[in-house]
């Protein structure tokens, strides 16, 4: 009895999490880039962000600055099955821009963490967007808070929720507050800005928003306390003033989730646990998961600062979108020519890859430099820095590590990079 009860105990911890990780998929989107092609609009960029009120989003500015031909880029913030037209409203430190909208986003507004709040060891969440099938929440592990002179703000440095990461995107706690970011991934560890300067941002936009005043108690159930951040319009923006927990957002998708307040709903589900935990079958289920559930966190210290890793040395390419997305591409003084013929190219694409011409670009590494070469190969649809330039053919281009570029269109983006 004593063992059944303790399985609905933790199944019903589980119930009361999902709003949490439902909150981090409503708020994540992402932000096209677009420049004028004759009567329509062409993505040459691609940026995340989150929603944080009913009129704003925050991005990466590479959302909506110059090519290098000049050309400015309009964002799009791709919401549902919808692209809408947006505007920058702020720019901040570490590239962070707040975009208006000219539609209306669903939010239940959003709740910033300070820097100062982070903890060692706590489990951090990041929104992935695959090229096919729906977004899906991935966990990872704050590990430091490291301050350096060439960055303008604290960068979290995370155990990687994936093999990359879309500039812009928020770095979640377990409560789905934003407690970062993201910026990249680099041999296995995720980078994000910390979110503090957001607070001047949101407060002259007139975005309403919270601070947290206590770390997350891991349990996504709950927000601890938390003062206002920001002042101003938007509808559904987070709550203002001390204390209280925050309201979970609405559900889009037709499931079922607990709402915040209305105890006999979430009494009438214990009782239906109580039901199913008598079958054999249901409790092994049970069992199962939560066998595979981490550790509950328990909130520390503030994890001392720490010196940053060394840059590694081994140069390579690595997919960020499309067929060789996660790969990492050994790079030399030999060019690795990629496109879609097998009899004349290094870095194969298959048919489904037809904005790929069939000997396209090529990539090299110049030792004697310490740079990348990029040139393309006269293709059909181009090759593109990521800002949107298209390279002349014929013209090799000077990288610098960590520097992007996509063959044909968006959904073949790489990054060169020492590994």
């Amino acid at each position: 009895m004593k063992s059944a009860l303790a399985i609905l105990a933790a199944a019903a911890g589980l119930v009361m999490a999902q709003p949490a990780t439902q909150k981090m998929l409503d708020m994540s989107v992402e932000v096209l880039g677009a420049i004028p092609d004759g009567e329509k609009m062409k993505a040459v960029s691609l940026t995340g962000g989150f929603i944080v009120d009913s009129k704003h989003v925050v991005t990466h500015a590479s959302c909506c600055d110059k090519t290098d031909a000049g050309q400015e880029k309009t964002p799009f913030v791709h919401i549902g099955d919808k692209n809408i037209k947006s505007a920058v409203a702020w720019k901040g430190d570490g590239d962070m821009v707040i975009l208006e909208i000219s539609g209306e986003a669903r939010s239940a507004g959003v709740t910033l963490v300070p820097a100062s709040l982070a903890q060692k060891g706590q489990p951090i969440y990041t929104v992935q967007f695959p090229d096919k099938g729906d977004p899906a929440v991935k966990e990872g592990q704050l590990n430091d808070v490291v301050k350096s002179d060439k960055v303008p703000l604290p960068v979290i440095a995370a155990t990687a929720t994936g093999d990359s990461v879309e500039r812009g995107s928020a770095m979640y706690d377990a409560c789905g507050n934003v407690i970062g970011f993201n910026v990249l991934v680099d041999k296995g560890t995720q980078l994000a800005f910390v979110v503090d300067s957001l607070a001047d941002g949101f407060s002259k936009t007139g975005v309403q928003a919270s601070v947290a005043n206590a770390p997350c108690s891991g349990s996504g159930a709950q927000q601890s306390g938390g003062q206002g951040g920001g002042q101003g319009g938007g509808q559904g923006g987070g709550q203002q003033g001390g204390g209280g927990q925050q309201q979970p957002p609405p559900d889009d998708t037709g499931g079922f989730h607990l709402p915040h307040g209305t105890e006999w709903i979430g009494f009438g589900i214990i009782v239906a646990l109580a039901l199913l935990a008598t079958r054999k079958t249901t409790r092994e289920q049970v069992a199962r998961v939560l066998t595979q559930r981490r550790p509950a966190y328990q909130p520390s210290t503030p994890y001392p600062v720490a010196p940053p890793v060394p840059f590694p040395a081994k140069p390579v390419m690595r997919g960020l979108a499309g067929q060789y997305a996660g790969a990492s591409i050994p790079l030399d003084a030999r060019p690795n020519v990629m496109g879609r013929d097998q009899s004349a190219v290094n870095l194969v694409f298959g048919a489904e890859s037809d904005a790929v011409s069939k000997r396209h670009c090529s990539v090299r590494w110049d030792a004697s430099r310490s740079v990348f070469v990029l040139e393309d190969l006269g293709s059909t649809n181009g090759t593109y820095m990521a800002n949107g330039e298209r390279l002349a053919p014929g013209r090799p281009r000077d990288l610098r590590p960590g520097e992007r570029f996509y063959v044909g269109d968006v959904r073949n983006q790489f990054e060169v990079r020492m590994e």
